[in-house]
């Protein structure tokens, strides 16, 4: 199996506009539209296109879902070989609205780990407000 490149990084945040202000106003992330229609993930990207996610939990919610992501060379062999491994592998396969697909294992010490093909594999007309709330136009 061979991996190209760290696709994403999920950090969990407790609140994006609070978070928003580190990694957009001072780091310079780029906040992107999502390609998983879940609200309480913003989308950012990096100079190079390396993503970050942050993750707000629900109301009530302990902050959860850090994970990194890795992008395969060829990701359905790598799939046939990480269900093969013996480690903890979802069962399914998933595929956003941009047509990557993913994957999420888990590590001998239970860090969750993603596996994907390339991001923006077909187009996608969403739209992210300054917040990263997406939508469709």
């Amino acid at each position: 199996m061979k991996m190209r490149t760290i696709n994403h990084v999920g950090l969990p945040v407790k609140d994006r506009r609070v978070a928003l202000e580190f990694y957009r106003d001072i780091l310079g992330l780029e906040v992107i539209p999502s390609m998983v229609d879940n609200e309480r993930i913003v989308w950012m990207r990096t100079e190079d296109g390396t993503m970050v996610h942050l993750i707000e939990p629900p109301p009530g919610e302990e902050m959860a879902g850090y994970h990194f992501a890795m992008e395969a060379e060829d990701f359905d062999a790598a799939v046939k070989e990480l269900q093969a491994s013996g480690y903890e592998v979802d069962e399914e396969t998933g595929e956003r609205h941009d047509g990557q697909r993913y994957i999420f294992a888990f590590d001998p010490d239970g860090n969750r780990v993603e596996f994907t093909t390339a991001s923006r594999l077909k187009p996608s007309n969403r739209v992210a407000d300054e917040l990263g709330y997406t939508s469709e136009p």
